[in-house]
């Protein structure tokens, strides 16, 4: 699944291609959605210009002059691109001439869906150790699953809670509640560089290639990885174990020397 650092490559090459453009056309391709695009949410697209792209967590939103903002949801595999052929396109704008497409061969993403309610962002000032050591505070909860939780982290999902627990050199099984201030501290810290390498080197594209960004470019940050993806540690070459059990729905590799 897209997480900050992918979600928000794709905010910035779209915002520089099609700020200040109009939406001259809507087409549901292959309405097989989880959830049909609401009609409001196409209604609200039809001849409206594009005032820009933001982003809250990993959700992505279009701002339209005028108009209420419309949120788009990437899912398991969305991918927005600008042109480029698929059999999985299941939304489609034409903004200014150039045709921009939802691609979902899982059917996870959505499109005019409501923004919840979320916690900061760890590249947020709201988000530091002070407020890391409140959301962990007394929880039996493995904290990869706390770090995972949009509710309280917005952002984080397997990769790069997995690097910024190694980083940290925490265990992802580990209940939240029994870690450390020092440990904490590393933590917080730990996310928000994470995140920022991820941003910085445009999202992590992995060996199925489901990231690629709108203009069909590869990120980088999967050549940085020290756990996610791979069989030996990247700092101690240490093999790799997975948790008993799995957390957040998703195998938590982590290295037994280099994490306590």
């Amino acid at each position: 699944m897209p997480e900050l650092p992918e979600v928000e490559t794709v905010r910035r090459a779209l915002d520089a291609r099609l700020r200040g453009r109009t939406v001259s056309a809507v087409l549901v391709r292959r309405p097989t959605f989880y959830r049909r695009p609401p009609a409001a949410a196409l209604r609200a697209l039809e001849g409206a210009t594009l005032r820009g792209f933001s982003r809250r967590g990993k959700y992505l939103i279009a701002e339209l002059e005028g108009r209420p903002s419309v949120v788009f949801h990437l899912g398991m595999s969305g991918r927005l691109t600008v042109g480029g052929e698929s059999p999985h396109v299941r939304f489609e704008l034409t903004v200014g001439g150039e045709s921009l497409r939802f691609h979902d061969s899982r059917r996870f993403g959505r499109v005019g869906c409501p923004l919840p309610a979320l916690g900061p962002e760890p590249l947020e000032p709201a988000f530091d150790a002070a407020y890391l050591r409140k959301v962990l505070r007394g929880r039996s909860a493995p904290v990869k699953a706390l770090l995972m939780d949009q509710r309280l982290i917005a952002g984080l999902g397997n990769i790069y809670a997995t690097e910024a627990l190694h980083a940290a050199g925490v265990r992802p099984g580990r209940a939240g509640g029994s870690l450390r201030r020092a440990e904490s501290e590393r933590l917080a810290a730990a996310c928000r560089e994470v995140l920022r390498l991820g941003v910085e080197l445009g999202g992590a594209t992995l060996d199925d290639e489901s990231f690629l960004d709108p203009l069909g470019r590869p990120g980088r940050m999967q050549e940085r990885v020290r756990v996610y993806g791979r069989d030996a540690c990247g700092d101690c070459g240490a093999p790799l174990l997975d948790t008993r059990r799995s957390i957040g729905g998703r195998a938590s590799l982590y290295c037994p020397s280099c994490q306590r």
